[in-house]
């Protein structure tokens, strides 16, 4: 019986710890997103040669890893 329970736990566990990563991706996507719309806002009216290369030198990295999230959500089968 320790054999069988041993078996179906261990993909059951797998599955469920893939969820739960899943889940992260999710919400780092949904968090990502957020934040660039506040970005395109403090772009809008930024004034500080700082702040301006500060918006400049994060948005190829929001680009990168959003495509990052897009590439391991489809490799995923979109779940």
């Amino acid at each position: 019986m320790t054999y069988l329970t041993c078996c179906h736990n261990h993909p059951f566990q797998r599955l469920k710890d893939q969820e739960q990563c899943n889940q992260l991706v999710l919400d780092l996507a949904k968090d990502m997103a957020c934040t660039l719309g506040y970005i395109e806002d403090v772009k809008q009216f930024a004034r500080l040669a700082q702040l301006k290369q500060a918006i400049i030198d994060v948005t190829p990295l929001m680009e990168d890893t959003t495509n990052f999230i897009v590439e391991l959500t489809y490799d995923r089968g979109g779940s």
